[in-house]
């Protein structure tokens, strides 16, 4: 290798929490780091079922100056390390991560323990790493030197860069030695996905809308769109989702159809990502995106409908047998939660289970949790649909309050019928 062929870039992948399907973008990869660990940013976007695992500790990390930090506990998981371009091509261990209540950049860093567990070999110099499988061996590209989804090392990525840029116009002519120089020497300033345009502190940019607020709200009706821009559409927001630029909106006071804009390649192009907006004009920055299965949920004009499919997989389980598979239950189940009256207080007894297991190291699936399983089965099939607010109308609030969790629907009345909006519901531990 030349020395210009050299990455300097730390080594950042992406890995799946086993059964539950969650992937964490923006994992370190660190062979300098003893441990392995989840920031705490991360951590508190995981499902409850997951967050009730964290075991406390006593132990303190050090730091290479010699600090001392303190995790909040100590958080098990079943993690996957997948192949991007085959499913097939997966490693899986279990792994203890400890929680750090510390900013960071990354959401999680795989320390030599999980190198160790996984067989994985890491070279920084190359960007990469590589790990074997059943199936084979898996090579892996560093995600903050090149595109996630490509399959190829960083030689063939910097000859093509420096082709590319060969062709193009020299942005400042007094300096036409940087034409391919900067390029390619700065190619992590660049956002190659998604998940790369997510980092500008808002307090170095941020857009603004100076909308009089004297002004009516504008709530426009939804348009119609040729089936390939609606599916596009679909794609576009889901990965924007993911990778939090975009959040879902549920009851908005301004809501406005897309744009899309055709590009000179046949594809198309929507909104400007790189720079947040100010949290004051989020609000007014809703879109429609379309009839059709979005985020997980069937979206009709007679409301919002639960995925059939995701219904069919819990109706179609048998009762767990591992903590593994009790995990799989509760994480499936939180992507149905907001239809589900008393959902926490129906699910006590998968949660017990877990504790259980965390403080006897014997997992024990009760009568009780087995009654409720197959009481959770029954009220999948009667979902009920749920029904979006008028701006302007009255939204009623029934809360109910139990010893070990509580819960709360939110009502909208449609022809003197009271019909469900959300369900929300929280254990308390």
């Amino acid at each position: 290798m030349q020395s210009e062929d050299f990455s300097e870039m730390p080594i950042v992948a992406s890995c799946k929490i086993a059964e539950t399907g969650i992937i964490i973008m923006k994992v370190h990869v660190d062979n300098g780091s003893s441990v392995d660990i989840v920031y705490e940013q991360c951590f508190d976007q995981l499902p409850e079922s997951i967050r009730v695992t964290l075991q406390p500790t006593t132990a303190s990390l050090t730091g290479f100056a010699g600090e001392s930090s303190w995790p909040i506990g100590v958080l098990p998981l079943d993690v996957d390390l997948v192949d991007d371009n085959d499913d097939s091509l997966v490693s899986q261990a279990w792994l203890d991560f400890y929680v750090m209540r510390t900013s960071s950049c990354y959401n999680m860093l795989l320390g030599r323990t999980a190198l160790g567990k996984f067989g994985i070999v890491s070279s920084t110099i190359h960007g990469m790493i590589k790990f074997a499988t059943r199936k084979g061996v898996v090579t892996i590209n560093s995600t903050s030197k090149v595109p996630i989804c490509a399959a190829i090392n960083v030689k063939c990525a910097v000859q093509e860069a420096a082709e590319v840029t060969e062709s193009m116009v020299l942005v400042n002519p007094a300096y036409p030695e940087q034409k391919i120089k900067l390029l390619v020497q700065y190619m992590d300033v660049f956002a190659w996905c998604e998940n790369d345009m997510t980092g500008v502190p808002r307090h170095i940019a941020e857009h603004q809308l100076n909308v009089n607020p004297a002004l009516k709200h504008v709530v426009q009706k939804r348009r119609g769109m040729a089936p390939d821009r609606v599916k596009w559409l679909c794609e576009e927001v889901t990965k924007l989702v993911r990778a939090g630029i975009l959040r879902e909106a549920q009851y908005q006071s301004w809501i406005v159809n897309p744009v899309l804009v055709k590009k000179p390649d046949g594809s198309w192009r929507m909104g400007y990502h790189q720079i947040p907006m100010a949290q004051e004009d989020i609000d007014k920055t809703a879109f429609h995106t379309g009839k059709g299965k979005f985020l997980g949920y069937l979206v009709t004009e007679q409301g919002i409908q639960a995925n059939l499919k995701k219904i069919a997989v819990i109706e179609n389980m048998t009762a767990p047998r591992t903590v593994k598979e009790v995990q799989s239950l509760t994480g499936k189940l939180a992507a149905l939660t907001r239809f589900l009256s008393k959902a926490a207080e129906r699910q006590l007894p998968f949660f017990k289970s877990l504790k259980g297991w965390l403080k006897q190291k014997s997992f024990v699936w009760s009568s009780k949790a087995e009654a409720a399983f197959q009481e959770m089965k029954n009220l999948l099939k009667t979902l009920p649909t749920l029904t979006a607010p008028i701006d302007g109308k009255i939204l009623y609030l029934y809360i109910s309050v139990e010893n070990e969790a509580f819960g709360s629907v939110l009502i909208a009345e449609r022809d003197k019928i009271q019909n469900p909006v959300y369900f929300v519901s929280k254990a308390l531990t």
